[in-house]
């Protein structure tokens, strides 16, 4: 069972960063050129969904078992495809939906609020995206190495661990550490969140 070495990973993410960019500029394309309908009243960040968030009361415990089952379960279908012969294509469609996604909803912050729409960009994504991002990054590698010993052998020329007992244990040992990471993410986005968006669309 191999892994990658210092210079493939490297390779690997900057592929990875390139390919989201170029997802990116591809949402942001879509959002400019399909505004008139994606932008209506009932479109993303309008002013009637935006108005919801000052009243809505969230129960906290309800919205909290919806966002881990929801992170959770994204992560454990793409941990199941990693062991399969869609592996590496299911994580290349992961960075492509999330670039697509990230662009789109950055453009369409812009152009209904300006700056303001960025102020609101963000605060809907701290301090949750903080962890969230890193262990999204962190479960896609793990995956990739995880479907590449499966289905690339030979591919990487990294040494072996000295058996296969550590080579399992450093694996369930690093998924660990992003279950945790997500976990608490889940917390943040659930618990802390809803507080300060509530607070950030007063100024809207």
């Amino acid at each position: 069972m191999m892994i990658m070495n210092k210079s493939e990973r490297n390779s690997t993410y900057s592929f990875w960063f390139y390919l989201f960019l170029g997802s990116f500029l591809f949402g942001v394309l879509i959002m400019n050129m399909g505004n008139e309908t994606l932008l209506s009243e009932g479109g993303i960040f309008s002013q009637t969904s935006v108005g919801r968030l000052r009243y809505m009361e969230i129960d906290s415990g309800r919205f909290f078992r919806y966002v881990l089952e929801h992170r959770m379960g994204e992560g454990a279908l793409l941990l199941l495809l990693s062991s399969t012969g869609l592996g590496v294509i299911s994580i290349y469609a992961c960075i492509i939906w999330q670039g697509i996604l990230t662009g789109m909803t950055i453009t369409a912050a812009v152009i209904r609020y300006g700056i303001k729409g960025l102020l609101l960009l963000l605060g809907s994504l701290f301090p949750h995206q903080l962890l969230l991002i890193p262990a999204e990054v962190m479960l896609l590698g793990w995956c990739y190495e995880n479907c590449s010993k499966g289905h690339f052998l030979g591919k990487y020329t990294a040494p072996y661990h000295k058996n296969i007992r550590q080579q399992y244990l450093k694996q369930a040992v690093g998924l660990l550490w992003i279950v945790i990471v997500i976990f608490i993410g889940c917390i943040l986005e659930s618990y802390v969140n809803p507080i300060l968006l509530s607070d950030l669309v007063k100024i809207f």
